[in-house]
């Protein structure tokens, strides 16, 4: 029996990208591997670990870790080599938004550095000038946040891991929400609405324009570009700035379209909502990257539009006219994201093929 010890990210270790791993402890100890999660770096049972993989969020430089402690870069990668020496494998999962990574200078000091989701175009990875956010990469839409190219030596290290919608994505409220790791889906099951129900809202997209011409402004471009859009968006929509969940939630089951622009990442939760609630998803362009679970299938999963949302009005015209039409493809997005997230043999094996 190996073990796989990980040190995960405190503050928001419930439901989060840890889930499957208490979700499937039992179905990870019948394929050979013990699980277990740790929420202090200095614990002493780290050091006798098969393998250690340590949640990235973690070392959330600047903020308070752990048992208080701070941690920079240096004394960080100090601490990644003297761990490293103690198990078989140091795994690295950058737990960061984006395709892109602030977290490359730490290759040298792992064995494995998973990524949510890897550019096809490895190659990007090795150019200091780009930008963290392919989608912005020129000169024009600098965003000020660092991109550390991928040094070509340890560009082998780089494996995909597994994304977002993985997550636990059953509605409970703040204080059973701690419960979340614990409670089993026989009892409480994920709630999907049917694609087929009587849906009044045309679409739904909420969220904050965002001024100015600092990096997060153009981080937020597509999602400003899709609210001024909706501003004159002739139909029976829900936009503008966030609400209660319990909300946003009867809003997205009662839409037909859910737009899901990127942010600080290309994978977004409304991504997983959209599927669980019925609604056909629309997003920019995803073939760009490998994932897991990959559900963005262009025009069988999702609708996909340009990166600069050109196409985007044009688009919607034409799905609300045809609606029906597009049905199938909102069906075929739910029943695939029904498929992977009841499918412990498929994540184990993505995570037994990253690390071993």
């Amino acid at each position: 029996m190996k073990t796989l010890k990980i040190l995960d990210w405190p503050q928001q270790r419930f439901y989060s990208e840890t889930h499957p791993f208490h979700r499937w402890r039992k179905q990870f100890r019948d394929r050979g591997l013990h699980v277990k999660c740790y929420h202090d770096h200095l614990h002493k049972d780290l050091k006798e670990a098969d393998f250690l993989l340590i949640h990235s969020r973690y070392f959330d430089r600047g903020k308070n870790i752990g048992n208080g402690a701070r941690l920079d870069m240096l004394k960080l990668s100090g601490y990644l080599n003297e761990m490293r020496k103690h198990t078989e494998k140091l795994i690295w999962f950058d737990a960061s938004d984006s395709s892109g990574s602030s977290d490359f200078s730490l290759t040298p000091h792992v064995d494995v550095f998973l990524k949510k989701q890897l550019l096809k175009d490895v190659q990007y990875y090795q150019n200091s000038n780009n930008n963290l956010r392919i989608w912005l990469n020129s000169p024009e839409t600098k965003t000020g946040y660092d991109f550390y190219p991928c040094p070509p030596d340890q560009l082998c290290k780089l494996k995909l891991g597994w994304n977002l919608g993985m997550n636990d994505y059953r509605y409970f409220g703040y204080k059973l929400s701690r419960l979340s790791n614990y409670l089993g889906y026989g009892l409480y099951p994920l709630k999907f609405s049917d694609v087929q129900d009587h849906r009044p809202l045309d679409l739904t997209f909420r969220g904050t324009i965002h001024s100015g011409k600092n990096g997060s402004f153009r981080i937020s471009e597509q999602r400003n570009i899709t609210l001024k859009l909706l501003e004159n968006y002739n139909g029976n929509i829900a936009s503008g700035p966030s609400i209660p969940k319990y909300k946003y939630w009867k809003e997205l089951r009662q839409s037909k379209l859910s737009i899901s622009p990127y942010g600080w990442g290309e994978i977004c939760y409304r991504d997983f909502e959209t599927f669980i609630s019925g609604a056909l998803l629309i997003k920019p362009s995803m073939e760009h990257i490998e994932t897991y679970p990959d559900m963005f299938k262009p025009n069988e999963t999702y609708i996909p539009v340009s990166w600069d949302m050109a196409d985007l009005p044009e688009k919607l015209d034409h799905i609300m006219t045809n609606f029906s039409e597009y049905k199938d493809i909102a069906q075929n997005g739910q029943e695939m994201y029904k498929k992977v997230i009841n499918d412990p043999d498929s994540f184990i094996r993505q995570v037994l093929n990253a690390i071993f």
